[in-house]
This record gives C-alpha cells, sequence and structure tokens, in this order.
C-alpha cells in the first residue's frame, strides 16, 4: 500500500481501528462504512465475516498521520452485560448529533494488556486508538463508543486520558443479570465463568476463596461474583468521577426511555429536543430486538421471557441472590454503584 493509503487509514473514519499484533507494534484497521456499520451488530470479527477489507501499518506511522484527523466529542457507554447497552447505543445513534461504535475489537485488545501492565507502551496504545474513534463521521456529530464490559479495565484510564468525555455507567441488578445469563443457556454460563476469569485479573475486590473453593461454586455463583465486581468498579468510577458520570440501570431504562434518554442527551451534550426524544422512545428502536431488528421485542416480551427463567430456576435463583448479597455484606461492596 502507498502513504496515502495510510494517510486514509488515519484520517477517515470509515477506518476503524481494529487490533494491534502481539507485539503491539503494528495496528491493523478495518474498511467499514456507516450504512455497514450501522447494520452489523458489534465491530468485531465474528460480524465482520471476512467481508470488509483490512490494513496494517506501523502504529507510530499512523500516529503521525492522525494528526491530521478532524476531532469531535466522544463520550462513552460502560456497562455490565446483559443490561440493554446495545439497546441504549442503538437509541442514541442519530444522525446529525451523534454516531455510535459498538464493541470494537482493539478495546479488548487494549483491556487485555492493561491487565498484563499499565505502562507507558499501552497508555499510547490507547490514546492512539481513542485519536481514531473520535473522528466525526459527519460536521457536528458527537462519536459514542460502547466497549464490550470485557473492556471495562480501561474506564478509568479512558476518563483520565480524555478529560472532556463523560460516561453512561448502565449495570442491571443481580437477578436480572442471572437470568439474562441462564437464558443463553451454556453460552451464558461460560460468558459467566469467562467474565468472573478476567475481572479477576484486576479487580481489587477479594473474595478469600482458595482455586479449590471457586470450582466447587455453581456456574451461577461464579456469575454472580463477577457481577458484583463490575458493580464494585462502577461504584468507584462514579465515585472518582461524580458528574462525568451518569449511572443508569435497565430497569429504568425500558420503563421510562424517554426520561432515560433526556438525561443521556443531556449528559453527552446532543441537544436534542423532547420532541426528538420522546420520538425515538417510541420508536421502532424500542420495539425491536435490539441485536436482531427482524424480530419484535419490546419491555414486555423482555419481561416475558425473563419471567420464564425465573420460573425454571427460582430456587437456585432465590438462593444465589440471598448469598451473593451475604458475600457483599461480607467484603464491604455495594449492591448499587453510586450509592
Amino acid at each position: 500500500m502507498t502513504m496515502t493509503s495510510i494517510r486514509a487509514v488515519a484520517t477517515d473514519p470509515e477506518w476503524i481501528p481494529h487490533t494491534y499484533d502481539l507485539g503491539g507494534l503494528n495496528l491493523t484497521s478495518v474498511h467499514v462504512p456507516r450504512q455497514a456499520r450501522s447494520e452489523l451488530m458489534f465491530l468485531s470479527d465474528e460480524h465482520f465475516a471476512g467481508k470488509f477489507e483490512k490494513a496494517t501499518f506501523p502504529a507510530a506511522t499512523v500516529a503521525a498521520e492522525a494528526r491530521a484527523a478532524g476531532r469531535a466529542p466522544i463520550h462513552f457507554i460502560f456497562h455490565t452485560s446483559f443490561c440493554c447497552s446495545t439497546l441504549l447505543a442503538n437509541a442514541l445513534d442519530v444522525p446529525g448529533a451523534s454516531s455510535t461504535l459498538k464493541e470494537p475489537d482493539v478495546l479488548i485488545n487494549l483491556a487485555n494488556r492493561f491487565i498484563r501492565s499499565d505502562d507507558s507502551a499501552n497508555r499510547e496504545r490507547l490514546s492512539l486508538v481513542l485519536r481514531l474513534l473520535e473522528r466525526p463521521w459527519a460536521a457536528g456529530e458527537t462519536v459514542v463508543v460502547k466497549p464490550t464490559n470485557f473492556a471495562n479495565r480501561l474506564v478509568d484510564r479512558i476518563l483520565a486520558e480524555r478529560p472532556k468525555a463523560r460516561a453512561i455507567l448502565l449495570y442491571s441488578d443481580v437477578q436480572t443479570f442471572l437470568r439474562s445469563l441462564l437464558k443463553r443457556g451454556m453460552f451464558g454460563r461460560i460468558t459467566g465463568r469467562r467474565l468472573f476469569n478476567q475481572l479477576s485479573g484486576w479487580s481489587p475486590l477479594n473474595f478469600g476463596y482458595g482455586v479449590s473453593e471457586v470450582l466447587e461454586q455453581t456456574d451461577v455463583q461464579i456469575a454472580a461474583l463477577a457481577w458484583l465486581m463490575q458493580i464494585h468498579h462502577f461504584d468507584a468510577i462514579a465515585r472518582a468521577f461524580g458528574p462525568r458520570v451518569l449511572v443508569l440501570d435497565s430497569t429504568t431504562l425500558l420503563a421510562d426511555p424517554a426520561a432515560a434518554l433526556h438525561k443521556s442527551s443531556a449528559l453527552f451534550g446532543f441537544g436534542l429536543s423532547d420532541e426528538q426524544l420522546a420520538t425515538i422512545a417510541s420508536g421502532p428502536v424500542f420495539s425491536r430486538h435490539s441485536k436482531f431488528s427482524d424480530r419484535d421485542y419490546d419491555a414486555k416480551a423482555r419481561e416475558k421471557d425473563h419471567q420464564a427463567v425465573a420460573d425454571a430456576y427460582s430456587e437456585e435463583l432465590s438462593m444465589v441472590v440471598q448469598w451473593i448479597e451475604a458475600v457483599a455484606a461480607k467484603v464491604g461492596a455495594p449492591l448499587k454503584p453510586g450509592s
């Protein structure tokens, strides 16, 4: 590729940073036009399915070329998984006001690097990625990034790196989290264990369990511990960054989407009118499945699904909820962030 191609990768927002190589010296980007980006569930290899062009260049060269790129306000939706974050990201994708980037793979790559080492080299890598993510898709638009919750190791570092950035901390209560996980069957249980394993690598919350004690716990117990580590982290972020973050639970979002969107728009400075927000709240975003747009799926349908799970696993859910509440009391962790 030519130097012109490097300039395009560094300045054109259709080129999304995708992953650093093992040594962290080269950055691969993927070309995703805006329309295709809106149609993809997430900006990940699983959903790219080999359909989009990739290009790899030395990160230092990309950083030098990126100095000429445009810059938009950038804000974030951080979440604890299974709490309607994709729904909120879709609702806040408003052409002319904002564009959203849902779960770019590069943030997982960076989070795993930071778990190993919060050093100057990794901070430079994060700085470059943020510089590339904040390129405006259209004049006057704000960029909103929704990372996967497996990238939450980066939350405090991102907010420190971008002092003007603001963030929504979206979460659900433990019972909702566990029901969502159980609804996904074996995949959900595996996700709960993966999340616990990753969080254990950096969360300061110490439960005092040895390896054998953890292995003796059920999938649902381990997932509940992962949930509690996330709540503990969000609580620390809310206290550290105060007015720069909005703590929002999924129940509130679904019960009154217009009010939740109003708070989100105000936090991010979108300048959307009450009428515009009400139109979004009553529109197809909240009546279709957030990940499968061809399926009708509103708050009532979601509650019906959750109730079916609650009925099927009522005894186990009840026991684990009581248990995690006792664990939280023992280690001094909150059950709600910012409470």
